[in-house]
């Protein structure tokens, strides 16, 4: 039986370019797919740009036409794909959110339900968890401050998740914050914890990169050199190992 794997996708973002991006996120899924990756997680507003200002502006649905050429490769390759966007809804502000196009051609969101203090003026927090239930798996998916709050990554862990995977937008000070934190999930709730941070992205905010894994018992599996396009890789046959692969 081959190895579930479950990647972070660190990918550079250019402000407000979603078809650029978008280009950038057809390459990491195909290099994904072959290096067999089941699942694949994208950072916090990654087909904008950490941009909040421009959510409003760029807020979109699942269904755009734009998104066809993930939608369609996450069902070719067998992949289930996280991505960051901010999410059109019926209030006067938009969800800050990940679409998630599964293996299985469905097509699902989730809204961040913790927001950073300015991001406020910019969206609408969501209320509701979700996971994903792959080959044995279940991921708990997180966009950035919501790790802050213990009571996020509690939850998954007392529903069964086995993996806590978060989209980040993060620079060299959230980074060491948060990046302890992250351990420390995994060895508290005996889980994996995935994150993907931004690679160089062009915009307003400098990301730090170093994308990584950490398994259950809190040590890191794998992570990013530093800011370059690439693919944290985290394996498991019965224990959990890591690589990094460039896009």
């Amino acid at each position: 039986m081959s190895d579930f794997k479950i990647a972070a996708a660190q990918v550079a973002s250019v402000r407000g370019d979603i078809e650029r991006n978008i280009a950038t996120h057809v390459a990491a899924v195909s290099t994904a797919a072959a290096h067999g990756v089941s699942v694949l997680i994208f950072p916090e507003l990654s087909l904008t740009g950490y941009e909040p200002d421009l959510a409003e502006q760029f807020a979109i649905t699942p269904d755009d036409d734009r998104l066809t050429s993930l939608a369609t490769l996450a069902r070719e390759d067998r992949i289930d794909v996280v991505v960051g966007a901010p999410l059109r809804s019926a209030a006067t502000k938009p969800y800050l959110g990940a679409i998630v196009f599964a293996a299985d051609g469905t097509t699902r969101t989730y809204a961040k339900m913790h927001l950073g203090g300015s991001e406020r003026k910019f969206f609408m927090a969501g209320e509701s968890p979700m996971t994903i239930a792959t080959f044995g798996q279940r991921i708990g998916l997180a966009i950035c401050a919501d790790s802050s709050q213990p009571s996020h990554p509690q939850a998954y862990a007392e529903s069964g998740a086995t993996i806590y995977a978060a989209g980040v937008f993060l620079n060299a000070e959230w980074y060491a914050t948060d990046s302890p934190r992250l351990a420390d999930y995994a060895l508290r709730h005996r889980m994996l914890v995935v994150m993907a941070n931004h690679a160089d992205s062009i915009g307003t905010y400098k990301s730090v990169g170093k994308s990584a894994a950490w398994a259950p018992d809190g040590t890191l599996v794998a992570q990013a050199d530093g800011v370059e396009n690439s693919l944290i890789i985290a394996a498991n046959s019965g224990t959990w190992r890591g690589e990094m692969v460039k896009i």
